[in-house]
């Protein structure tokens, strides 16, 4: 094996990862300082470790070129996973995968340029790597790498491929060839969610960013418009404001793209002139579009039944989910009774349409009519499953007003209203690590939806991987999901169930800590997710601390007051994800003259703003954009994510933000001027 590379963080030395036209794009667009600070920090001329790793799993790669005419086309590359190596941090190799009618089959010899783009449907992950072609050698394409970033999972739709062989023996001969689009790949594109952009800028003035660069491009069904049978239409959303493919289309206006049928396998592949539409009212036909591209169609070329998968239906990205930003009413279409005191409502939209999607571990902000309180109560209840594809199910323990509302008043037909699914305790489905599961009391809620995803469900990496649930109860009758749970052990030989009882006399009697794990567990490297009360968290997270367990394989999520500190694994940047939390933080929202209180299921700040009707700009949703940055006039706050804009001085992005809060005891308050 190659010895490791020697390489510092971020972008090496003084000079700019980016070329003049992709500076010109940022200028334009006032994204010039936020664009060089993070492309310094994020854009690096190697691939980190766990890049290399994201790739040597894939069973795809989206990979870009240049014909012999200089036209760049984006094709899908396909085999096992190992197929595409990196046996070191510069170097990537790609052993075949060309699929037939690929158009830039014989094209890749020594000194070609390569774009790459890493990306995983089902989990959303993405990454991308720019390089020079060193060697061919039969069907292995070796690559020296020359820029090499990571992007986030907005509008990337999630979708779970099944192999499946290919149509027909002689794809070639079924590939059509045209100047204009037919009616069948008008069809496609009117629907299409999904697309990938080859676009280049070989100019030796580029630089270090001169090459070929490959992106995704995700919307709602219709955000690909079809002008007529020689234009198309799509929104440039807001994204990590490095601008690679305006730039690249400001210095050479020529564009590949390739849509998938995801159904039939069929590719679609367009070469095309661009013109970028900067502003104008024609924007306001696209929601969210920063600006628009406008593709002349040249050439288009369709080759059917060639990607060896067939796929489940797309669960949309959240920001791009109906009414992810607004109240919508949901109808409760059946109730069950999970103990005496827990009840789940099953929950489909009002209006018949799809829901928006959610990662197993998130809430879901509802909005009651409450008798007795002046305004709707604002509540968040995880989600514990769905029943099929059109209802959410929340599983709610009768605990105060709203629940006891709920449980008391709320039949079969009657409406509530809700937003969007979000948190940011999920389960890692791209883990190969065991996963244990720990929760006591209404804490098993996110673990059953992500215990059903983990063994196979939409977004798993394979369901194949141990898996171990503990659960605490009080006594047998106070467990939900004991049924399920025995189900699901019964038909899944990689899961293991443990259901402990804290009252004496019953037959499995004890509590969940470290002593009754090291029982169990063979220790080695898991992914631990612990929900619970305070005391049940803080006891397993010190004691999995005490025995080596590095803090970020330790993911917790708290139902009311949390007391869990960190503490970080040595040599171990400082984590970004949780702070210590309390009860009774206030928020208030200076120019909107609202003091509201804060916990930590209740989410960011920017959802606590849009949970009270408080109207917040937001875009990304990730750190990503920063359209969502306010000023702190007060406090502080944490982040949960590593942000990627730069918020300015004394100001924070509010989609990834907590307030920090002490857990000596006092109330601290925060306060944005929004």
């Amino acid at each position: 094996m190659n010895a490791p590379i020697p390489f510092a963080a971020g972008w090496p030395g003084p000079s700019t990862p980016f070329h003049a036209s992709e500076l010109e794009a940022q200028a334009r667009a006032g994204y010039t300082e936020v664009a060089d600070a993070a492309g310094r920090r994020g854009i690096r001329d190697y691939m980190p470790d766990q890049h290399r790793q994201f790739y040597a799993q894939l069973p795809f790669m989206i990979v870009g070129g240049l014909d012999a005419d200089g036209q760049p086309w984006p094709t899908w590359r396909v085999g096992e996973p190992g197929f595409v190596a990196s046996p070191d941090n510069r170097t990537l190799r790609i052993a075949g995968g060309e699929l037939p009618g690929d158009p830039l089959a014989g094209t890749w010899r020594e000194g070609a340029l390569f774009g790459g783009l890493g990306i995983e449907l089902p989990t959303r992950r993405r990454n991308r790597v720019n390089g020079v072609v060193t060697s061919v050698d039969s069907e292995v394409v070796t690559i020296r790498v020359s820029q090499a970033f990571g992007n986030c999972a907005q509008y990337i739709q999630s979708r779970t491929p099944e192999r499946t062989p290919r149509a027909g023996t002689d794809a070639l001969s079924r590939q059509r060839r045209a100047t204009r689009l037919s009616d069948e790949d008008r069809a496609l594109l009117e629907r299409a969610d999904t697309f990938f952009i080859a676009t280049a800028n070989v100019s030796d003035d580029a630089g270090v960013a001169r090459g070929v660069d490959v992106s995704h491009r995700g919307g709602l069904p219709g955000f690909v418009r079809v002008d007529d049978d020689v234009t198309l239409t799509t929104p440039d959303f807001a994204g990590n404001k490095f601008l690679n493919t305006i730039g690249n289309l400001l210095a050479d206006p020529r564009a590949g793209l390739v849509f998938a049928d995801f159904e039939h396998g069929d590719l679609l592949y367009v070469a095309t002139e661009a013109e970028v539409v900067w502003d104008g009212p024609e924007l306001t036909m696209f929601e969210g579009a920063q600006r628009l591209v406008r593709f002349h169609v040249r050439e288009v070329r369709r080759s059917e039944g060639v990607l060896p998968f067939r796929w489940t239906s797309a669960q949309f990205a959240r920001e791009l989910a109906p009414a992810s930003e607004t109240w919508f009413r949901l109808r409760v279409a059946a109730i069950e009774q999970e103990t005496a005191h827990i009840r789940s409502f099953l929950l489909e939209r009002e209006d018949r349409g799809a829901l928006p999607e959610f990662e197993p571990g998130q809430f879901l902000p509802v909005r009651l009519a409450v008798p007795g309180h002046a305004a709707p109560v604002v509540r968040s209840y995880t989600l514990s499953g769905r029943d099929g594809r059109r209802r959410y199910r929340i599983s709610v323990k009768r605990h105060g007003a709203a629940s006891s509302w709920l449980h008391d008043t709320v039949v079969s037909g009657d409406s509530i209203e809700a937003m969007a699914p979000r948190g940011t305790f999920t389960f890692d489905a791209s883990s190969p690590r065991p996963a244990v599961f720990l929760s006591a009391g209404i804490g098993i809620t996110p673990m059953i939806a992500m215990l059903e995803q983990a063994l196979g469900g939409v977004g798993a990496s394979s369901g194949h991987r141990p898996v171990y649930f503990f659960h605490g109860a009080r006594t047998e009758s106070e467990r939900p999901f004991g049924d399920f749970l025995r189900r699901a052990v019964a038909r899944h030989p990689k899961l293991s169930v443990h259901l402990l009882n804290s009252e004496r006399g019953e037959m499995a009697h004890g509590r969940i800590d470290v002593e009754r794990l090291k029982q169990v567990l063979p220790f080695d490297d898991y992914d631990f997710y612990l929900c619970g009360p305070a005391s049940f968290m803080r006891d397993l997270y010190e004691g999995l601390r005490a025995l080596n367990v590095a803090d970020e394989r330790i993911r917790f999520e708290a139902f009311g007051p949390s007391t869990v500190t960190r503490t970080r694994t040595k040599g171990v940047a400082p984590p970004v994800v949780e702070t210590a939390v309390a009860a009774g933080a206030t928020v208030t929202f200076r120019r909107s003259d609202r003091t509201v209180n804060w916990s930590a299921e209740q989410g960011s700040v920017l959802e606590l703003a849009e949970a009270n009707g408080i109207a917040a700009p937001s875009s990304c949703r990730a750190g990503t954009c920063g359209t969502c940055a306010a000023r702190v006039l007060e406090g502080s706050v944490v982040y949960t994510a590593e942000p990627v804009a730069e918020p300015g001085p004394g100001c924070a992005l509010l989609c990834i933000a907590k307030p920090v809060v002490s857990v000596e005891g006092g109330q601290r308050s925060l306060v944005i001027d929004l």
